[in-house]
């Protein structure tokens, strides 16, 4: 379990820089897969051209927003979270805070990504005893006002779809 929150962090690092190639795809044979587990979220999806299941991208400016359930307590999502992300990330902080009931923990700093400086930010909030709702959030940190307002709706709005 300890390894399973920092590898999906990689995971979604290794697919956000592939997002900031110039990747084009022609084939009208491709198949969108669906994914695995549906999360419902409210926020302004207009923002992110390109949706592929859970994760939203935009191209101009670089941003991504993912959304994923982890298999953790949020106390151990908590913990583990801060231990993956604090390394790699300047001014790195955190924040604990309760909205309508819940309790949401978020990790955020920035990093250079292809010589681009990008701000993110990675918020959990719990569904479950031994699951949490974790929405990550890249963007380029020249845009930070108007990509992180709709993180914060997006992990507050977060709904498993079964």
């Amino acid at each position: 379990m300890k390894n399973l929150l920092t590898k999906k962090l990689f995971y979604f690092l290794a697919l956000f820089t592939v997002s900031f190639t110039a990747f084009a795809q022609d084939d009208a044979n491709v198949e969108e897969m669906e994914p695995e587990v549906v999360i419902d979220m409210d926020f302004n999806k207009s923002l992110y051209a390109n949706n592929f299941g859970n994760m939203y991208m935009s191209d101009s400016p670089k941003a991504v927003l993912m959304a994923m359930v982890i298999p953790q307590s949020y106390e151990s999502g908590k913990t583990e979270l801060t231990k993956a992300m604090e390394p790699d990330l300047k001014n790195f902080k955190t924040q604990e805070f309760t909205e309508n009931g819940l309790k949401y923990y978020s990790c955020s700093g920035t990093m250079m990504q292809n010589g681009i400086e990008v701000f993110a930010e990675v918020m959990i909030k719990k569904t479950g005893d031994n699951s949490c709702v974790m929405i990550s959030s890249m963007y380029e940190v020249g845009v930070k006002s108007k990509y992180e307002k709709e993180a914060k709706r997006a992990i507050i709005s977060a709904k498993v779809i079964e």
